[in-house]
């Protein structure tokens, strides 16, 4: 039986997530010799719609339309979307996605997708997962569900994925569950993918920083800083995490980076903050605290120093990517 498939494509959406799930779509028909999967693109009004490459993607028809049509009930509509997701689709939109979910078709979302299932009242009973770099922003818009750093997450009903490549992960764990893992494979290798990642995958790399990558001590204390961003680490805590001497710990700071351990975590938190400054219409003072400052002073002094603007300056930059639950 043919699996008929939603791809909503959402303005700004990543062409790079969209196109990694529809290939390995076509790719398991050609190997199968027959339809498996069929697909339609759509549109909140049927329009074409523009990626946030500038490619310019054609849809078959409007989401009330095709929402509505019979002669291809969906089994799948896929949320594709990217920067400022929830902008880009109306409320109407997310009473038709409501709907889908209600006859049982299941939905899913790709890179920022999971923000208009959510906002669309799905996925309270698991766990939703986005880009690494929407993370921050999704869990102070939707406190009460689950964020997930996974690669994806496959619940049959709700599925989301963390986009990119990732897309093509989450294809073909759902491909292995038609037709086997063998024939993932096969469809994996036309891609060069050698190795299908398991939801659990690291999204990104835990250093940027060459050597320093190589240094279990860092990559353990670093590691623990990318996780705590809400208040301050004593370096007590840091040694214990690290295994080593305070300092131990910052020599090696300052050999690999040129800054001490504490410079260090103020960096991250303040590149958190950034990341919520520019993606949530949060207040700047509740970004402060979010991100471990005592004060709306101090941290913007720390933010005029880190990034040559004050954080008032950086947020009414012409390209902002809000995310916004209301």
């Amino acid at each position: 039986m043919t699996c008929r498939i939603g791809f909503l494509l959402v303005p700004r959406f990543s062409a790079l997530g969209f196109l990694c799930a529809a290939e390995p779509l076509r790719v398991a028909n050609r190997l199968a010799g027959q339809n498996l999967y069929e697909w339609k693109v759509i549109s909140h009004d049927g329009a074409a719609v523009s990626a946030s490459n500038g490619m310019l993607m054609a849809a078959d028809g409007a989401l009330a339309d095709i929402a509505s049509d019979h002669s291809f009930p969906l089994d799948w509509l896929i949320v594709c979307s990217g920067f400022s997701p929830l902008d880009g689709l109306n409320r109407k939109a997310d009473s038709v996605i409501r709907r889908l979910a209600g006859i049982g078709v299941q939905i899913g979302g790709l890179d920022t997708g999971a923000f208009i299932l959510a906002r669309a009242g799905l996925g309270r009973d698991v766990r939703m997962t986005m880009h690494w770099e929407a993370l921050p922003a999704f869990a102070e818009a939707f406190p009460c569900l689950q964020a997930s750093s996974e690669l994806f997450e496959d619940f049959t009903t709700i599925f989301t994925c963390a986009g990119g490549t990732a897309s093509i992960d989450l294809m073909l764990n759902r491909i292995s569950r038609l037709k086997g893992a063998a024939f993932a494979r096969r469809v994996s290798e036309q891609f060069i993918h050698t190795t299908i990642r398991p939801p659990a995958a690291a999204q990104k790399l835990p250093l940027k920083s060459g050597q320093a990558s190589h240094n279990r001590i860092l990559t353990r204390a670093i590691n623990m800083m990318e996780s705590v961003t809400d208040r301050r680490i004593a370096i007590e805590e840091l040694t214990r995490t690290a295994l080593c001497s305070a300092r131990h710990l910052e020599r090696l700071f300052h050999a690999h980076f040129g800054w001490g351990v504490s410079q260090h975590h103020r960096k991250i938190r303040l590149a958190r903050a950034r990341t919520m400054l520019r993606e949530t219409d949060m207040a700047i003072a509740d970004i402060a605290v979010a991100c471990g400052f005592e004060s709306r002073t101090n941290f913007s002094r720390a933010y005029n120093v880190e990034f040559g603007c004050s954080p008032t300056q950086d947020r009414i930059e012409p390209d902002v990517l809000k995310f916004s639950a209301d």
